[in-house]
């Protein structure tokens, strides 16, 4: 039993196979525009020739499925990762198309769109549709690759695939397709043969020269009116005047001291304090009762 198990042990290119792994959004590979639909969540998976990464976002339909982006990056991959699954290339194909459609927008019929279009990394197409509720769905995809005459063994190598499925129940066509013009693509190989984007493209031969004037475009300048400006308040400085002396006051600066005059019973008492004689009343000289 020990010798089977320290077989098993010493077994050489045993290793954990590469699976589906949840990453944080930090280390996402596409993310949509900032104020677009929010993450969800991002689950990758190693190949030997490339990595996907499936960016899931908020979804508000009546469509069954989720929302995403969906990234595969061909290119060299670490050597731990040798003997894994290849990941195939996709062409961009009608019929491949109409089939990755019918999978992942389901009952709901989809119409390429015949328009050519451009967003950050190059063309690009997609096909849009209602559900019979009412709601949209859009289902873009993009491939990015060098021009056959810039590839070569060693520059401008790797290929890059991507896929948006979004379905709304209030939006309408043109908002969705926001989502294939706000993408950013963050991730890259270390290598610096790997560059699917080609070389970079020349500068306009009119920059710089004359007869060439180059406008600023509507979205550049300020629209808003000036604010009118506030009247200026002219502001006089006055010197406080000393107060002049009224009548009164002048009066009142050689005023003598008032002479009070006391009432009768303050000078009564005051007398008969001082041992001043009383002098009785009638009644009491001739007897009366009042004197008693």
């Amino acid at each position: 039993m020990m010798v089977v198990l320290a077989g098993c042990a010493a077994r050489d290119g045993v290793r954990i196979p590469a699976g589906n792994r949840v990453v944080a959004e930090t280390d996402a590979l596409i993310l949509p525009a900032a104020g677009g639909p929010a993450v969800v969540d991002v689950v990758e998976r190693n190949y030997t020739n490339a990595v996907e990464q499936r960016v899931s976002l908020f979804t508000s339909s009546a469509v069954p499925g989720q929302n995403y982006l969906n990234i595969q990056m061909y290119g060299p991959m670490q050597p731990e990762l040798d003997g894994e699954t290849r990941l195939g290339f996709r062409p961009v194909h009608v019929a491949q198309l109409s089939r990755e459609m019918r999978q992942q927008v389901p009952g709901v019929p989809m119409r390429t769109s015949g328009l050519y279009l451009q967003n950050n990394y190059g063309p690009f197409g997609y096909a849009f549709g209602r559900s019979a509720s009412g709601g949209a769905c859009l289902y873009g995809w993009q491939q990015i690759r060098a021009r056959d005459n810039e590839r070569t063994m060693f520059q401008n190598r790797g290929n890059i695939q991507i896929r948006a499925r979004i379905c709304d129940s209030e939006a309408d066509e043109r908002q969705l397709l926001a989502l294939m013009y706000g993408y950013t693509i963050s991730g890259t190989f270390v290598p610096g043969g790997w560059n699917p984007y080609g070389a970079p493209r020349p500068v306009d031969p009119t920059l710089g020269e004359d007869s060439s004037p180059i406008l600023p475009g509507e979205e550049e300048l300020s629209t808003r009116p000036v604010p009118a400006a506030a009247p200026r308040v002219r502001r006089v400085a006055v010197e406080n005047a000393a107060p002049a002396a009224t009548a009164t006051d002048v009066s009142g600066a050689h005023r003598q001291p008032a002479v009070l005059v006391p009432s009768p019973v303050a000078v009564e008492g005051a007398a008969t304090q001082k041992g001043t004689p009383v002098v009785p009343a009638p009644g009491c000289v001739e007897g009366g009762s009042a004197c008693n």
